[in-house]
């Protein structure tokens, strides 16, 4: 077996690993070779008649999964065609925590099943916890991890960190390329979720991909 199938194989044995351990959980997970297939899927299970939120997310920028809403006749909460500021976006955002569908990707999963994501104004985690019907997380392989404790570093140690360096904030972890629990107006990293358990069953769908995706 040469290097590349020696990485995909280890990559889909854990990713298994993970789809078995949340679907005991009550998630809906279901594993995909690529992200082409797991965008295919998720929009054979929304309706054009259907509200769709979302939240930031560059996983789903890679798959073209918001273009294609925003083209595809979709009822579709675009909280982007707004302008930067919180104020403009503030009414749509609310909107989408009543959508019927929420897409979203997540900062960290553990093997053992546990969501784990940090937001700057919590509107993501808000609506895992409650709100819409159904939430769809895209969620790369290299967003897969060991155990709570090592989804969590990544979570705040590596992902807050990198999308401060990204959006160019003035914060200590954009420095330093590590959270300093800074106490700055301007940290990304506000709100903390774990998800363990899906209540009611089903209605957090994950799509694992044997791909790198995201941050």
């Amino acid at each position: 077996m040469d290097l590349e199938a020696a990485k995909d194989t280890y990559h889909r044995i854990r990713i298994a690993r993970a789809v078995e351990n949340f679907n005991r959980k009550g998630f809906d997970a279901h594993h995909f070779q690529t992200g082409a297939e797991a965008v295919e899927h998720f929009f054979s299970q929304v309706d054009k008649k259907d509200s769709v939120g979302h939240g930031g997310s560059d996983t789903l920028r890679q798959l073209a999964v918001l273009d294609r809403l925003r083209t595809g006749g979709y009822n579709f909460l675009d909280r982007y065609v707004f302008g930067p500021p919180y104020d403009e976006q503030l009414e749509i955002r609310r909107k989408n925590l009543c959508a019927d569908a929420f897409v979203a990707s997540s900062n960290a999963v553990s093997i053992g099943g546990a969501l784990v994501n940090i937001d700057g104004d919590g509107n993501r985690v808000a609506a895992l916890a409650f709100g819409p019907r159904h939430v769809h997380l895209f969620v790369g392989r290299n967003k897969l991890c060991d155990d709570l404790e090592s989804a969590m570093h990544r979570a705040r140690h590596f992902a807050s960190a990198a999308l401060a360096i990204q959006w160019g904030m003035n914060t200590p972890c954009a420095k330093t390329a590590f959270c300093h629990d800074c106490a700055s107006p301007h940290r990304v990293c506000s709100y903390v979720s774990i998800v363990e358990h899906c209540a009611p069953v089903g209605r957090i769908k994950l799509y694992f991909i044997n791909e790198d995706l995201g941050m």
